[in-house]
Order: structure tokens, then sequence, then C-alpha cells
């Protein structure tokens, strides 16, 4: 089921027939640096069907397949998940290499903020960052994130922004 898209990329549901390419960015020790630790092929069947549960409450809470739209490859995924310890959503991306360099962790998030504020009532959303992981503090301060706080979780210093429904 797509959710929405992008000039150049497809977000849609997960399914049990997207082992292959869950397995392909959460194994990916470049990829997953600022994320959370590599995962196991085992680790990763585990962890998809947890994301797939999550859409059964119908909320927009949930990890999403992103595609590219020319060729229908796997590029990566977009995510909107709890917020740590606060009452809100975070949003999330991540992207392959091959897929990195080409403006489209720009389109996702933009185009994301845009799908979350049209099928929710939350006025802001959160996104966690990592100081180290410079491109992704670009990216959202290029779609109007503002820094809010720094913050430590799990032993990790990270940076915490925020955008306002009416940004």
């Amino acid at each position: 089921m797509n959710v929405f898209h992008t000039n150049h990329l497809i977000v849609s549901r997960f399914n049990n027939t997207h082992e292959v390419d869950f397995f392909a960015l959460n194994s990916h020790p470049e990829v997953m640096r600022y994320i959370r630790p590599v995962k196991t092929k085992e680790e990763c069947w585990s962890f998809l069907m947890e994301n797939i549960n999550l859409y059964k409450n119908g909320s927009v809470i949930g990890r999403y397949h992103v595609a590219a739209k020319s060729n229908l490859a796997f590029a990566g995924t977009f995510s909107v998940l709890m917020m740590p310890d606060r009452d809100g959503f975070h949003i999330g991306y991540a992207l392959l290499p091959w897929a990195q360099g080409k403006g489209w962790a720009k389109e996702l998030v933009i185009n994301g903020l845009h799908w979350f504020f049209e099928h929710t009532d939350q006025q802001q959303i959160f996104a966690i960052t990592e100081p180290k992981n410079i491109a992704s503090a670009f990216v959202l301060e290029k779609t109007g994130f503002a820094k809010l706080e720094s913050m430590e979780q799990n032993g990790k210093q990270l940076d915490v922004y925020v955008i306002h429904r009416n940004a």
C-alpha cells in the first residue's frame, strides 16, 4: 500500500516480501552508523515483523519502504515513531549509499511532513540525530527544523530538532 510519493520516490508499507530489502538496510554498517547497531538476518526478520505489526492500529506510526520511482529499486526507509521520553512523534529516514547525495532525503522529509500533518492533528514533530551526523542535521535545517536541545539516550549524545505545523 503506497503511503505517499515524491518526485523520485515511492513510500509504501513494508510487507513480509521485503525481507531482503530490510536486511540490506539494517545490516549495512555505513547506513546504521548513526541509527542503531547492525542486525543479523534473523534479527532483521523479527524487526520487520514488529514493524509490520505497527501498521495494524491504523496510526501513522511505522517504518516505511522507500523505492526509486524510476526502477522501483529499494532505496531506504522513512519512519514516524514515538518520541522517547515525551508526548510526540519523531520523523526519520535512512538511505542506502547508492541513493544518497541525490537530494532524496530532503524530498522524503518535505513530503513526509506534509503527509504526517495531513493525517494527524499533531502541532509539531521532532527529529533526532547525532551531532556528528552533519549531513542529517543539514537536511533537517534545510527542511525547516530548528534545533531544540541536546539530550543523552543510551549513553549517546543526540540533538533534538522540532518543526511546527504552521512552519
